[in-house]
């Protein structure tokens, strides 16, 4: 490229361009400039708008009277879904008098979301309105951390996380810079409870952003889904098919990879046709592939989604993950949580490491992969061997032992038992 420049630029002085060529060399030296400078001031504005915006909503927040009637729901995914999506529809069952409402961050949410739900759209003055008025906050990533708003002692922040058991190290584990200690600060600070579903996950909260909260064993609501009746399984799996386009009698295979730092993410090289065949030489039936991208991965994954065959297709805008993997009958992924949760189901699933040595310097891991109960691959060929060796019997005592060895304490009650502490912070 430099050389091509170079050579252009020569053939102008031969042609007697000399001071022309000066002044366009010129000309974007300056432009380079002015940009550079342009996204200094940028910069400037941004946080003198964020410092003011503080001062704005810390105002807001102290002029704003507590409703003891009113919960307030966020997910970083801005759909309902995950903790607080199990934890509302509790609410809503038990026919509690509570004023609910939802973050959202579409202008329309769309029909999943129950009737009994006001909204708020996220980022606006009527969203930092209702999170003032609050008297029970609940969210399922550090969100409001974030975004700078003061909390009153009067309110409660209860914290439910995204993820279980997982092998993977949260970032506040991990040494991450000013932003990360920052946010740990604040979570510490503003989180009143913790929900845990084993003892495990007590100390990784306890070790990573929220050192001395204190956490609840409660169980996690998403996962109440893995002990429902075969009837409401069955409503779930129809939701799911008519989603996918496929058949209700089709098996699916769910492959889904957590986000990772400075790799590529989309997985070409997974040989998704000969696992389909593995699967049904193994377990019987006829297979569909099933990919969900990790929420990051939105935007720009359809283009890659159109190279693969008919018999893969893309759930990642699909709402509820837990729902998607009570209508899952096998899964992969390489380190993501959520196989920690589908394996409460005891349906086969599996590891694909790619990269392991990377990942493991830039996140690291809470223990050994070799001690999950799921089998390794480090590539397509290995996870098609260890599909079609699948070990149920063997699979089933190591999934049993695990969930015992983390103190796993799931049984399908944790949304009563986490309304029940609800009811009784809103009393107080």
């Amino acid at each position: 490229m430099l050389k091509k420049i170079g050579y252009e630029s020569y053939k102008r002085i031969v042609e007697g361009r000399f001071l022309q060529e000066v002044v366009r060399y010129a000309g974007l030296i300056v432009g380079l400039i002015i940009k550079f400078i342009m996204l200094i001031i940028k910069k400037i504005f941004f946080f003198i708008d964020f410092g003011i915006g503080i001062i704005g909503k810390y105002i807001l927040a102290k002029t704003t009277s507590v409703e003891k009637d009113k919960i307030m729901f966020l997910t970083f995914q801005g759909d309902y879904t995950c903790n607080p999506k199990k934890i509302a529809d509790e609410i809503i069952k038990q026919d509690l008098d509570y004023k609910l409402v939802w973050d959202v961050k579409t202008p329309y949410p769309t029909n999943s979301y129950p009737l009994e739900l006001k909204f708020a759209k996220h980022n606006t003055y009527e969203f930092y309105k209702e999170l003032a008025s609050a008297k029970v906050i609940i969210e399922n990533t550090n969100i409001i951390e974030r975004l700078g708003v003061y909390k009153k002692k009067n309110q409660y922040l209860l914290q439910t996380w995204h993820g279980s058991l997982g092998i993977k190290k949260l970032d506040g584990d991990v040494v991450m810079g000013f932003r990360w200690k920052r946010i740990a600060r604040k979570c510490r600070k503003y989180v009143d409870y913790c929900l845990s579903n084993s003892t495990f996950e007590t100390e990784v909260f306890d070790s990573s952003y929220w050192k001395g909260v204190p956490s609840l064993l409660t169980g996690h609501a998403r996962n109440d889904v893995f002990f429902y009746g075969e009837e409401e399984k069955r409503k779930m799996r129809k939701k799911v098919s008519k989603f996918l386009e496929i058949a209700e009698d089709k098996k699916i295979f769910l492959f889904a990879p957590t986000h990772r730092d400075n790799v590529d993410e989309f997985y070409q090289s997974l040989d998704y046709e000969n696992i389909r065949e593995a699967l049904k030489e193994r377990f019987g039936g006829e297979w569909h592939i099933v990919i969900r991208f990790h929420n990051r991965l939105r935007n720009g994954r359809e283009t890659w989604m159109k190279r693969l065959s008919s018999h893969v297709s893309d759930a990642t805008n699909y709402e509820d993950m837990q729902e998607l993997l009570v209508s899952t009958e096998a899964g992969a992924t390489d380190y993501s949580s959520w196989i920690f949760d589908f394996m409460l189901s005891y349906k086969p699933g599996f590891i694909v490491e790619q990269d392991t040595d990377t990942f493991e310097k830039q996140r690291g891991f809470y223990y050994p992969i070799e001690t999950t109960p799921f089998s390794s691959a480090n590539n397509s060929i290995e996870l098609i061997n260890n599909i079609r060796n699948f070990n149920d019997e063997k699979y089933q005592k190591d999934v049993e032992q695990f969930l015992k060895d983390k103190g796993c304490m799931e049984d399908g009650h944790a949304s009563e038992r986490i309304v029940e502490k609800i009811i009784e912070l809103m009393e107080t």
